[in-house]
């Protein structure tokens, strides 16, 4: 059964395919080590459970969903693979003669993506009207992003705790969905976050300050090389706020998993 509709970046009235913000790809690698499924977990009072639910509905056409996946996608997983060459270090990881604009626009079509999405997963993240014109000028390379909004940072997750309950393969399975902070100290300032492939990212939807934009790894569009810290699985409130509350429900029995 098809879906007509007007495209979500395009606007023109086609036949809109599935459309995947967090991309498909991403979730048939998690599938595919687990079976098919993956286990769901949710900050309501429903019980874990496995699911192969990759947040997906029509959105764009297919004109449209191919060129970010191809011009964008393709080449971030690649990246963040470790298929286009990193040096590791004691605090990180270096990317060598990678594009960044190409990261930078991948990320930000993530957040495009979720931010119109009807999907509960994404249900906290909104993208205003002017956002919203901006970044589909941004991905058909017709206007620049200002040097004021939309900086990126990327870190690499590890468990740095003394236990080391999580290897670095067991993080790379685990795909948050994407949640909202609210700078207390600078009010209005939006940062939405999201984990994949072992990363954590985070758009700064207002922007940083100058001071903070030479941070590590924050992305950069002219420069080939990047380095990306290490942060702690367990310094990431959004994240392991989500796994306690559902490691309460296993404990008393809330779960369909199989033990």
């Amino acid at each position: 059964m098809t879906t007509l509709g007007k495209c979500k970046l395009c606007e023109q009235q086609k036949e809109l395919q599935k459309s995947h913000a967090i991309g498909n790809a991403v979730f048939k690698k998690l599938f595919k080590t687990m079976s098919g499924k993956g286990i769901s977990l949710s900050n309501d009072d429903k019980p874990i459970q496995y699911s192969s639910d990759s947040w997906a509905e029509p959105q764009l056409c297919k004109e449209c969903e191919h060129f970010l996946n191809i011009e964008f996608e393709r080449y971030s997983l690649s990246v963040l693979r470790g298929q286009k060459g990193f040096i590791k270090s004691s605090g990180g990881i270096s990317f060598i003669n990678i594009d960044q604009s190409k990261l930078i626009k991948y990320f930000l079509s993530v957040y495009y993506r979720a931010a119109l999405s009807s999907q509960k997963a994404y249900s906290g993240i909104r993208i205003i009207k002017s956002h919203h014109k901006l970044l589909k000028e941004v991905f058909n390379d017709e206007g620049k992003l200002p040097s004021c909004e939309f900086h990126i940072q990327l870190s690499r997750v590890t468990d740095m705790s003394d236990e080391k309950g999580f290897s670095d393969e067991a993080i790379k399975e685990i795909i948050s969905a994407p949640f909202c902070r609210v700078d207390t100290v600078r009010k209005g300032s939006i940062t939405v976050c999201f984990m994949f492939e072992g990363f954590f990212v985070e758009i700064f939807v207002t922007g940083m300050r100058i001071k903070d934009r030479h941070s590590p790894g924050v992305l950069k569009r002219n420069k080939p090389i990047l380095f990306v810290p290490y942060i702690d699985l367990f310094s990431l409130d959004g994240v392991i706020d989500l796994m306690v509350e559902n490691l309460d429900k296993y404990e008393q029995g809330n779960h369909f998993i199989k033990d």
